[in-house]
């Protein structure tokens, strides 16, 4: 896994926050081309022994494109820029308990370099998402 203190983020924070709304845009959208052109060909997505890594825009696009065509259905309930990543809290909502027991809030990462997202860290918890991030915690 990449150590997120060996990439920084590359560029100003009016890139890294203009990055982040155009990030909103294309998913609220659950639009894949939109997202795609944010991603670098050799983003990185789960641990390298997870079953269905992803390890370049193919993967993280074939594995967007499968959660939306099972139905799932997500909202942004966050979107911070950090000093180390864009933080995004999710809720997904799955139409049939039995495609997953139980709607959940989750968090992604996405670090940024030279203007697009090189990795996506999945967290389930806001603490440990912020901090990897680089973004303060607050009072919620």
């Amino acid at each position: 896994m990449a150590s997120w203190h060996n990439h920084g983020m590359a560029g100003t924070v009016d890139d890294t926050a203009d990055l982040a709304d155009r990030l909103r845009t294309a998913l609220t959208a659950r639009d894949l081309d939109a997202f795609g052109r944010l991603l670098s060909d050799d983003v990185r997505w789960g641990s390298d022994d997870h079953p269905r890594a992803c390890r370049n825009r193919s993967d993280v696009l074939a594995t967007f494109a499968r959660l939306i065509s099972e139905g799932a259905e997500g909202a942004i309930t966050e979107l911070a820029v950090g000093t180390e990543g864009i933080l995004c809290g999710l809720t997904v909502a799955w139409p049939t308990s039995a495609q997953h027991p139980d709607d959940r809030e989750l968090f992604h990462v996405y670090l940024v370099r030279d203007g697009q997202i090189v990795e996506i860290q999945r967290y389930d918890d806001r603490s440990s998402a912020a901090a990897a991030a680089g973004v303060p915690e607050v009072d919620r």
